[in-house]
């Protein structure tokens, strides 16, 4: 057994408490998206207009916010924090970006994943919570999150303890979502084969389509779209998925997501997604992209 599996908690063995926290963090999600999925079905169309924040959710942020760009915290406020963090993740999607020991670019896109989520609130209804800072993929903080996220233009590597608790938290059902972030290829997506294998041994890419029954729900929850791979949008590519146990554990999009998400201005009740970065600031493809992750999300969180 490696050196991350014999760690223990006060009370707990290192491989029981993260499964039990998985397992709950999934039951939790699966059970608000089934339980608020008839609603969906019936509100997307006025989801899409939703206005921007109200004030106090503004605020809300913006306080969040102060407290993250505070430097100086006493052990007492640690704890604290660690308590209303846990209480405000409960029963809200969540995402969190890795951020691995070896140096590479796993921040690449700064504004993505906050813009996305807002995204999936704003055109879904579900709660959402939001934490930008990355995760350290040798950490039992983890296993607090169904569904995680990996981007960056450079190669990439898990070292030992990294490998080895990635593989754990897929093994107890948890998902890894691999964005390559150049939309033309990068030494990023030419890492993901040879590292995929470190987690799933002798895994090969299996390309998401429409009549997969695996994937078959991936891109048409609430939007009813053209997959990636088969929209009119110019370089736009298939996804890939790997198996573990039958399942589809890790999801690997060439299409740049992040870069689509990303905003250089916040949206507005005249511009609902702000305006984008990359892919030249496309609004039609960035919407695209939003379209194809909400309904992914959506589905990786009840499959």
């Amino acid at each position: 057994m490696s050196a991350v599996n014999n760690r223990k908690r006060p009370g707990t063995h290192r491989r029981d408490a993260p499964a039990a926290r998985l397992r709950g963090a999934m039951s939790l999600s699966i059970c608000i998206l089934h339980l608020s999925f008839f609603i969906l079905l019936s509100t997307t169309a006025q989801a899409e207009t939703a206005p921007p924040p109200s004030p106090a959710t503004q605020a809300g942020w913006e306080s969040m916010v102060g407290k993250l760009n505070r430097t100086e915290l006493s052990a007492d406020e640690i704890r604290k924090r660690s308590q209303e963090d846990d209480v405000e993740r409960r029963n809200k999607i969540a995402i969190r970006r890795l951020k691995p020991a070896r140096p590479m670019d796993w921040n690449a896109d700064p504004t993505a994943l906050p813009q996305f989520l807002y995204q999936v609130n704003k055109r879904t209804g579900l709660p959402v919570y939001i934490d930008n800072d990355g995760l350290d993929p040798s950490s039992d903080e983890l296993f607090d999150y169904t569904v995680v996220y990996f981007t960056g233009h450079q190669s990439w590597t898990f070292n030992e303890e990294e490998t080895d608790n990635v593989r754990l938290f897929i093994e107890r059902g948890g998902t890894l979502y691999l964005d390559d972030c150049y939309l033309r290829g990068s030494a990023f997506g030419d890492s993901i084969p040879s590292q995929v294998t470190k987690l799933i041994p002798e895994a090969e890419p299996i390309v998401v389509l429409e009549d997969d029954p695996r994937v078959v729900d991936a891109f048409k929850m609430i939007y009813k779209t053209a997959w990636p791979g088969k929209s009119g949008i110019s370089e736009n590519r298939h996804w890939n998925y790997y198996v573990l146990d039958g399942r589809p554990a890790i999801f690997a999009s060439s299409n740049d997501d992040g870069c689509a998400w990303e905003v250089s201005t916040p949206p507005t009740a005249a511009n609902p997604i702000g305006e984008g970065i990359g892919h030249g600031g496309n609004n039609y493809f960035r919407e695209q992209v939003y379209q194809w992750t909400t309904n992914w999300i959506l589905f990786a969180l009840t499959n």
